[in-house]
């Protein structure tokens, strides 16, 4: 059975099969309406951008566990959340992010521009990660107790390079 376990722990770990494609620039405003580029990260970190809205409960299980990775791997890890909720919702989410004390950059499409973009069937949440090559190496969709391991294990192989 040891060689099963092992199998399917390697399995577990897999990524999507994503072949790396460029991450492509995009400015959208952080919670208090300050421009954020992504440019201003890429090629200085890897970097997980999870795209979340305040009325999806698998992005609000998700957020602590990105906070932890932001906590622990921050030296080498950048994580920016998109919310994609209504403007009308901005205050919901500026609040969510202040009761968790979430610390990674949280930014917001309210036109839905970016998100139509990178996850065009705007599955919540979903997840990119990038490596310091500015190259997208990983995508997910959705998020189960568990999930964070899976994002660790390939944020560490990229800042290993």
């Amino acid at each position: 059975m040891r060689p099963l376990a092992a199998l399917f722990a390697v399995l577990l770990l897999a990524s999507p099969a994503v072949a790396a494609e460029p991450a492509g620039d995009f400015t959208l405003p952080d919670l208090s309406g300050t421009p954020t580029s992504l440019s201003d990260h890429l090629g200085k970190k890897v970097i997980l951008i999870n795209f979340w809205a305040t009325w999806c409960a698998p992005c609000l299980k998700e957020m602590p566990e990105l906070n932890k990775l932001q906590q622990e791997l921050g030296e080498n890890l950048q994580v920016i959340s998109i919310t994609t909720d209504d403007p009308k919702d901005a205050a919901k989410a500026k609040a969510i992010v202040r009761r968790m004390k979430y610390e990674g950059l949280v930014l917001h499409d309210a036109e839905t521009r970016v998100v139509s973009t990178y996850n065009p069937n705007k599955d919540m949440p979903f997840t990119i990660i990038i490596g310091k090559d500015k190259q997208i190496h990983h995508k997910k969709k959705g998020f189960t107790a568990g999930d964070e391991e899976k994002l660790k294990h390939w944020i560490e192989e990229l800042i290993k390079g």
